[in-house]
């Protein structure tokens, strides 16, 4: 548990000196430290440390350093030594093994890179977005090593994803529709639920692009046209939940949708666990929304907050882990990660410097006893106790 420790400390304190100082260079070289720290944390991890790296990280590695030419590794239709198929895994995210095998052929350098693109594009996305919205770039990064960075030693390619698109969001908001697709499409050659980034397209389109001047007056609460199109998404997600059964025939229907299924279960159980996990976030956005009343990605902020919770339910049952065969919850860890622009940007509005520092003491608690009951207690992902790779001590 040290070992975690010491990384969230020393990586958030540098982000945090970075914040502070205006030496340019300096501050490239903090950022830069940050990053690397708990990316090398990553590849000096043994194989046991995170559920997936045995079950198809190591047997890749493995074939990997046996293949002499990329094509006939590429190409390959037969089972890995672990019964595996190649062909299961997108090809953006065996070609960076491939690669990453022609210079070391233990799993140090692989591990190293896959965090190093997950913290190079979380970092990279939050100093971009604070050029245009201002947050605290230091809460960003503990958000994510709280919330992502024990999951990422598991969900290596998932989160590879997540973060490209967490990146691309910059160019979404710039109204740079181009650009933000390029990053779909990257981010899916490494997991194809990537796609999802097409949906976080459409609600942005829907919210910001199309025009409207519709109120509604409930007795003294005028709802604008903005309120109305979260309303109406909200309702959405509300139906898709307690329909999972019809979306799943929707999408067994087109073939493109097909694969998808399986992050859809037959049936819902309210996880209570979930919720106790996503309501201080929304909690956080409802407290701010009037101190962001000129912030125009309040609305955006909320969608995604409401759909995260809707999708967190598509755990299918009791708890807050997805379990082998069912996928419903890892699709939420998508809208998941606008908590670390979210949470942050919102709290940054609160003029009041009393409340903003109570709300901050109570989030950074919050995750802290999150990362210690997911992480110590249940060890999700496997990531408990942390042990060096038996390479570094022969």
């Amino acid at each position: 548990m040290v070992i975690y420790i010491f990384t969230a400390v020393i990586s958030s304190w540098l982000v945090w000196l970075e914040e502070k100082i205006g030496n340019n260079k300096l501050k490239g070289l903090l950022l830069f430290l940050a990053v690397l720290i708990p990316a090398i944390v990553a590849g000096m991890r043994a194989d046991i440390i995170g559920t997936d790296v045995r079950s198809y990280i190591e047997p890749l590695q493995y074939f990997a350093n046996s293949s002499n030419k990329y094509s006939d590794f590429i190409n390959y239709s037969g089972p890995l030594y672990n019964g595996e198929y190649l062909s299961r895994f997108e090809k953006g995210y065996v070609s960076l093994i491939y690669l990453c095998s022609r210079f070391d052929k233990s799993l140090f350098l692989t591990l190293f890179v896959c965090e190093l693109i997950i913290l190079g594009t979380l970092i990279g996305g939050l100093y971009k977005f604070n050029k245009k919205h201002h947050l605290s770039i230091c809460l960003g990064l503990f958000i994510f090593l709280t919330l992502f960075y024990n999951l990422s030693f598991n969900l290596s390619r998932q989160c590879i994803a997540i973060f490209i698109l967490f990146f691309g969001f910059n160019y979404l908001i710039d109204n740079s529709w181009i650009k933000y697709l390029i990053t779909v499409i990257i981010a899916m050659l490494f997991h194809n639920s990537a796609t999802i980034g097409v949906v976080f397209l459409v609600i942005y389109w829907f919210l910001y692009i199309t025009k409207g001047k519709i109120k509604l007056k409930i007795q003294n609460i005028i709802l604008s046209n903005n309120d109305l199109k979260v309303v109406f998404i909200a309702l959405i997600g509300f139906i898709i939940i307690f329909t999972p059964s019809l979306v799943r025939s929707l999408f067994s229907s087109f073939s493109v949708l097909a694969t998808y299924t399986n992050y859809i279960p037959e049936t819902i159980d309210l996880s209570i666990r979930q919720l106790v996990v996503k309501l201080p976030f929304l909690a956080i956005i409802l407290i701010e929304w009037k101190n962001m009343q000129n912030n125009p990605l309040r609305y955006f902020y909320l969608s995604i907050a409401l759909i995260d919770i809707f999708l967190s339910q598509f755990s299918g049952q009791q708890s807050a882990i997805a379990t082998v065969s069912d996928y419903g919850a890892r699709i939420s860890w998508y809208t998941s990660a606008f908590y670390i622009y979210s949470v942050p940007n919102a709290l940054m509005s609160d003029t009041d410097r009393k409340r903003k520092s109570i709300l901050v003491a109570g989030l950074v608690i919050f995750l802290i006893i999150y990362w210690y009951y997911f992480t110590v207690v249940l060890n999700y992902n496997e990531t408990f106790p942390y042990v060096f790779s038996n390479s570094y001590f022969r």
